[in-house]
């Protein structure tokens, strides 16, 4: 008698092998190939440029341009951490709303979203140069710009992650320059226009050339993966994962300090023998140095691990603000301006890059990103009133204190994210 655990049974019957050879093959498993390059993927990140060079150039002059303006003359009666709630608030709506706007590009891709974005960003210049009051600029500027602003810039700098991935890190650092760039330019616009048409046509033109700048972007960005699906707007599972929490909350802690110098570093420079014209022009040297931080570190994060690099240049960032406290000079505070610009550059430009090996569905890239941006929103709207507060109550050092220290926090945590990607057989490279 034949025992039935060792008898032969054909893998198939001749039916079921009719119908194997009929089936529809299935199609590949996890997302389609990047192409990291090509004429459509670097047409991307050229639209993804002009984006940011409006959203965060616009940023990134406050300190510039509008907190020492309003300072001496529109809001003369206010305090410097009165006056610099207009800045951090809309840095809070464009990170805030990041939730937001990257769950719409997932569904419906860059184009609308930026286009909205530049015709809105438009109108709150419009408002903007009319605004004589506080609660004025805070709505104009602060509330509507933010908001617009934030349209701006997270399906821009989402969709060029649908084009690269190794090379994911350098090509987030030519986008995210055009900040740095329009950090450089707009402040200098600003300035001259001022002083030769008066600042409400200032605005108003500004308003007109960042809109131009919008609608070139609206044509060239587009999006790669195929669109989310699904009613879930937002993706709040991704915060079980201990790895995507503690990133976000190392951020939180590094943006509460990395916008110090970014704001505060004229009127540093003013208190130390900085001219008016020095005055406008130091955030436009950190700016420069920042053009240089974002791509040339984005470049070797690639080949060294990009949160190497993140904890790395967060930690020098840090180093480089309390170091501050012993600039008293002009000389001295410009070569801390010009490192900090290189190296907090490089923050902004990478926290992007790294939230993709977080998740395991590509197609949630944005609102990944989105969650990260509303998280450090928070950061981006205390963080400056209170280094104001404190330097209106014990001085400059406590406030460079403050931002030094939390920085260091958020570069301890990145490194325990970094450690829930590594595994004993894994090399360093992360």
């Amino acid at each position: 008698m034949s025992d039935p655990e060792h008898q032969s049974h054909p893998a198939t019957t001749p039916q079921e092998e009719k119908d194997l050879e009929s089936s529809p093959p299935k199609p590949p498993v996890g997302p389609p190939p990047f192409p990291e390059g090509g004429r459509e993927a670097w047409i991307v990140v050229v639209g993804a440029f002009l984006a940011v060079f409006v959203s965060f150039g616009f940023l990134n002059a406050f300190g510039g341009t509008f907190q020492q303006y309003y300072k001496v003359h529109q809001l003369k009666g206010e305090s410097s951490s009165s006056i610099s709630w207009i800045g951090s608030f809309q840095t809070f709506c464009i990170y805030f709303m990041g939730t937001l706007f990257g769950a719409l590009f997932d569904r419906w891709g860059a184009k609308p979203l930026i286009f909205a974005g530049g015709v809105g960003f438009c109108f709150s210049c419009m408002m903007q140069s009319i605004s004589t009051q506080y609660w004025h600029f805070l709505l104009s500027q602060g509330l509507l710009g933010g908001i617009t602003l934030s349209a701006l810039f997270t399906p821009a700098y989402t969709a060029a992650q649908h084009w690269f991935l190794k090379r994911r890190a350098f090509a987030l650092g030519i986008v995210t320059s055009g900040s740095s760039l329009g950090g450089v330019i707009w402040p200098i616009v600003a300035n001259k226009l001022i002083q030769q048409v008066g600042f409400g046509w200032a605005l108003r033109i500004m308003g007109f050339i960042a809109l131009a700048f919008c609608l070139a972007s609206a044509a060239l960005v587009k999006g790669r993966l195929p669109p989310r699906t699904g009613k879930k707007l937002l993706a709040l599972e991704l915060f079980l994962k201990p790895g995507y929490t503690f990133f976000c909350i190392g951020m939180f802690f590094v943006v509460l300090g990395l916008f110090f110098l970014i704001f505060f570093l004229p009127s540093y420079g003013a208190l130390h023998g900085f001219d008016a014209n020095m005055t406008f022009y130091s955030v436009s040297v950190l700016n420069a140095a920042s053009l240089f931080g974002r791509i040339i570190p984005g470049f070797l994060a690639d080949r060294w691990g990009r949160f190497n690099m993140m904890v790395f240049t967060v930690l020098v960032s840090a180093i480089l603000t309390l170091a501050s406290i012993k600039a008293r000079n002009e000389a001295s505070i410009l070569v801390i301006g010009v490192l900090y610009g290189f190296t907090s550059g490089n923050v902004a430009s990478l926290q992007g890059a790294c939230v993709p090996p977080f998740i395991d569905d590509p197609s949630k890239i944005g609102v990944a990103v989105g969650q990260l941006l509303s998280v450090s929103a928070f950061a981006g709207l205390v963080g400056p009133p209170i280094a104001g507060a404190l330097i209106t109550s014990h001085g400059f050092p406590a406030a460079q204190i403050f931002a030094g220290v939390m920085m260091v926090f958020g570069a301890v945590l990145i490194a325990v994210a970094r450690q829930f990607l590594s595994s004993p057989g894994k090399r360093w490279i992360i």
